[in-house]
């Protein structure tokens, strides 16, 4: 398999000159780094300060999934501990100490609402399981972190380094904005995984609780119906975090901000509502911005097939070739 990018120009495209431009520069927009990525073809769409370490708030969490996914039975029931609740000031599910519940719930209890006290809770059974029964809560997620760092390396995000499970401040935890990609196309790949990104209501199972846990997205775009995924994240310190999925035709894009502005409004609640509004702006620049062309019909790609059959190669079927609309 083969993936083209052009150059941008009038006409139809020369094969010699495919496969050399730059990501364009995004719209103006309040977020310290912005990457904008086709995950179908592997084109890069909109760049800006994308290798730049960045607290990534609680898009850590797609990590900390990975390796969830990877190492739990979805069926095995978890304890919560008095270790695995936070303060009223973190995102939550509202866990009850001595309930049990399923790795399964809980990753849905992670990624939904994000849930700090159901991602601590998954991190210690993981870790648990990994070291051995009889360690404290605290070894336990310091080996699970231990994991997400050897994940994130084996990946390639190698601008990323986690202290913890959830995302909280913490000096030296930190994300780049190609790395947030890089991972989200990784997780996506997981079946469940893009269930829960894509869902924006559901109820947790409890043996304590007869309704169980109602829980809702944070992400505003897919309660509008606007993109398929995948995860918030906001913090002093991180600001407005944003990874999203949405579709151009038959292509998959990721969009990742961080560092959005995050505002009081005047009777004192936070306002972090622009990373929403500026991922509308980079969703309205790709369908703008790019051409989406079929590479396989006649015409498009001067000289391609002879090309392809110098190099023995075809191209993936199905899936569209971005370029520029017009030339810089």
């Amino acid at each position: 398999v083969i993936t083209f990018v052009w150059c941008g120009q009038s006409g139809p495209m020369d094969a010699a000159e495919v496969a050399r431009y730059q990501a364009m520069s995004p719209p103006p927009i309040s977020a310290d780094a912005v990457f904008v990525t086709d995950i179908s073809t592997g084109t890069e769409l909109f760049a800006q300060n994308a290798e730049e370490p960045l607290p990534p708030a609680s898009l850590t969490k797609i990590v900390s999934a990975l390796v969830v996914l990877e190492r739990a039975n979805l069926e095995e029931t978890v304890e919560i501990l008095e270790e695995d609740l936070v303060s009223p000031e973190e995102s939550q599910v509202g866990l009850t100490v001595g309930d049990r519940l399923s790795v399964r719930d809980l990753l849905h209890g992670m990624l939904i609402p994000s849930g700090n006290d159901a991602t601590l809770a998954l991190a210690r059974h993981v870790g648990t399981a990994a070291i051995g029964e009889g360690v404290s809560p605290e070894q336990a997620v310091a080996q699970f972190v231990t994991m997400m760092n050897a994940e994130a390396a084996e990946l390639g995000a190698t601008s990323s380094h986690f202290l913890n499970p959830t995302g909280i401040d913490d000096e030296g935890h930190v994300m780049s904005a190609r790395d947030v990609a890089i991972v989200t196309k990784t997780a996506l790949q997981n079946s469940l995984f893009s269930e829960i990104v894509a869902t924006t209501d559901a109820v947790l199972g409890s043996e304590l609780l007869p309704d169980g846990y109602r829980v809702s997205t944070t992400n505003q775009l897919l309660a509008e119906g606007i993109v398929t995924g995948v995860k918030t994240g906001t913090t002093a310190q991180a600001g407005g975090c944003l990874v999203t999925s949405f579709a151009v035709g038959p292509n998959r894009i990721v969009a990742v901000i961080l560092g959005s502005d995050v505002a009081e409004t005047t009777d004192g609640v936070q306002d972090n509502t622009a990373r929403f509004a500026e991922t509308r702006a980079l969703l309205d620049a790709v369908k703008a911005d790019y051409l989406w062309l079929d590479p396989t019909l006649p015409g498009v790609v001067s000289g391609l097939a002879e090309e392809l059959s110098v190099w023995e190669v075809d191209l993936a079927t199905g899936d569209l070739l971005p370029v520029p609309a017009s030339s810089e």
